[in-house]
This record gives structure tokens, sequence and C-alpha cells, in this order.
């Protein structure tokens, strides 16, 4: 885990778990930061603090409010990052800059659980997350997050891949109203509430088995109940292992020289193995590698920031060799053209 050297003058770590195969919990208290009153060097910290867990963003400050309060508590294993946040108020803006070639390929929900109301931005589209409801960003895309102070959220990030096995797309949900007024909603958050104070004393099957649980809950609250199966045990491990393969593929797939072997080799497991565990779920390498593939040039298609490429850069930069057969496959996925999207969308490059 990265460090930098303002996050570890400023913050007080404490970490456990000998392995990501089990869940690390990382706190960060921020009363230490009461004599630093520059606003630029609270934002700065809390921005690099931020993105040891979650993501990159530039960070600034509502209302005139340059604090940062509370103590912020993160719990991790390979698979998600479950966080509880306290804040002060502030505008988070993820730009180009923050989204890399090989950016993990990842879904952001925030649950608001306190009493002051959040807005999101992506796409176009804008949401304010009133208290009790729930928002969804996905973690390639250009992104405004904006809240007052004394906020308190639970964060979730889960790889892009789980919503692709419950046939659900991200795009679609980020920035639109979810539904938080069932069950379902009360028990995904009290569950999330409870691992994060308890989650890292558990040990290695306990951890894959509790992860499957609070991914099946937020399945169960999305609507994907026909794709959401219970499980424990070995089958707990082996879903668990098989999203660390789904998210490494998607990571790498953007480089046009991505094979198996390499994955493997990035995995520590026989590339052999690799494949048996994605036949097992009927799929290949190949398929989730073109899947990571079109599902990053939607993303970019649809995002305002990228308006300055054409379709063929975005071709080459989600790594297509040919323009052609990225038609093709485009088209085939989405029943539309990469154009006419962007014409619906309209992020149209300048002439």
């Amino acid at each position: 885990m990265r460090r930098s050297s303002s996050s570890v003058l400023f913050f007080r770590l404490q970490l456990w778990g000998g392995g990501m195969s089990v869940f690390q919990s990382l706190i960060f208290d921020t009363t230490v930061l009461d004599g630093v009153t520059d606003p630029a060097i609270r934002a700065r910290v809390w921005a690099e603090c931020f993105e040891q867990i979650v993501t990159g963003m530039d960070m600034g400050f509502s209302e005139g409010d340059a604090r940062i309060i509370g103590t912020h508590k993160f719990l991790m294993t390979e698979t998600v990052a479950l966080g509880e946040m306290f804040s002060s108020s502030f505008i988070g803006a993820r730009t180009k800059k923050h989204i890399n070639r090989d950016d993990e390929d990842h879904v952001y929900l925030s649950f608001n659980i306190g009493a002051t109301t959040h807005i999101g931005r992506q796409f176009g589209r804008e949401i304010d997350v009133q208290p009790g409801q729930a928002g969804l960003l996905v973690l390639d895309a250009s992104t405004q997050a904006i809240a007052p102070n004394n906020g308190h959220c639970i964060s979730l990030k889960l790889p892009n891949a789980i919503f692709r096995e419950w046939g659900l797309s991200p795009v679609d949900l980020a920035c639109r109203p979810l539904d938080c007024t069932g069950a379902d909603y009360q028990l995904l958050t009290g569950y999330a509430r409870l691992l994060i104070a308890n989650g890292a004393g558990l040990d290695e099957g306990g951890a894959a088995e509790a992860t499957q649980h609070l991914i099946k809950l937020t399945g169960r609250w999305l609507g994907a109940r026909d794709g959401v199966q219970g499980v424990d045990g070995e089958e707990a491990v082996y879903r668990a292992r098989l999203a660390l393969v789904r998210q490494t593929i998607s990571k790498q797939a953007f480089d046009p020289e991505v094979s198996l072997e390499r994955v493997a080799r990035r995995l520590g497991m026989p590339s052999r193995t690799v494949q048996h565990m994605l036949a097992k779920a009927g799929e290949s390498f190949s398929q989730v590698v073109m899947a990571a593939r079109l599902r990053r040039a939607r993303v970019h298609l649809l995002d305002p920031v990228y308006a300055d490429l054409s379709v063929a850069d975005i071709a080459f930069h989600c790594g297509f060799l040919d323009v052609s057969s990225f038609y093709r496959a485009f088209r085939a996925a989405y029943n539309v053209t990469p154009k006419s999207l962007r014409e619906q969308a309209g992020t149209i490059p300048p002439e």
C-alpha cells in the first residue's frame, strides 16, 4: 500500500491482517490536524489518504469549511473496499489525469446514513443523494462529488465484473435514483457497518464468506435476485478467487499484447488453472478481455471529458487494433454504433 510523506505525517494508521486474502483494516484519525490551518494542505492530505483506499481525485472544500474531521474506518480484501466516513464539507473531482490506461475496473457505491444531502455528477447527469439514499459511480469516468459539512456515509467499492455477472450495467445506473425503501437496503447497510466494526478478526475462510455475503446483499438490493446465489465454504473461496481473476484480466485488457500467460504470471497461477476457473463460470479469457474493452469504450464514448477523442482514438486507447472490428463488436454488444451512441449522448468531438 502506497503511503506518501504527507499522509504519514498527519495520520495515525492502524493495519491488521497478514495478507489480502483476509480483511485489512485501516483507520486514520484526523483530530491531529487541528493545528494545520492551510486549506490547501488539508485538501491534499485528504485526497492522498482517499487515494490509498478508493481512488484518486482533486479535493477542495465547500461552504468555506476547510476542516477535516472525524475517524475514518476502512476494511479491504482483494475484492472489495468498504468504509464508514464522517466528513467535513468537500468537493471531489475525478478527471482525465486520475483515470489511467490500466485503471482498475470498479464501481463505487455511497450510502448516505447522515443528515445532510450529497451531490454526485457523472455522464452529464446529477443526483441528490438524500439521507437514507444511495448513489453509484463508475471509477473509470470523470466524476464530481459534493457534500456539506457533517456528512456521514458508508462507501463500497466492487469490481465491475460482479455487476456483469448479475446482468447489470453500472454505466446505466450511475447518478440514477436507486430504490432504498426496502428491507434489502436496510440489511445491506446494517451488515456493512457490522463488518467494518468486526471483519478484521475473521480468518481467510470467514473473510471470503463475509465478502460473498456482502456482495449477495448488494445484488439483492439492486434487483439481481436471479443471479445472486448463496455460497459458503470452498465455493465462497472460489468466487472470491474468480473475482480476482476477472479483475486482473480486466485491468490488463487495454494492452493490445495482453495474454493468458501474462495474466497468469501476475496472479501467480498456472495458465491452465486460470482457464479452468473461467470455464467453470462459463467464460473464456478472450471473452473477459473483449467485455472489458467494450465496456471501457462505452464509458469513454459517454464521458464528456473524452469528447476531444475520435472513435478510432478511443478504440485504440481501449486495446483494439482495428477500428472496423471494434465497430462490429460494439454494435453486436450494445445494438448501437459508437457514432450513434455519441450522438445520443451529445459527446461528438468538435469539428
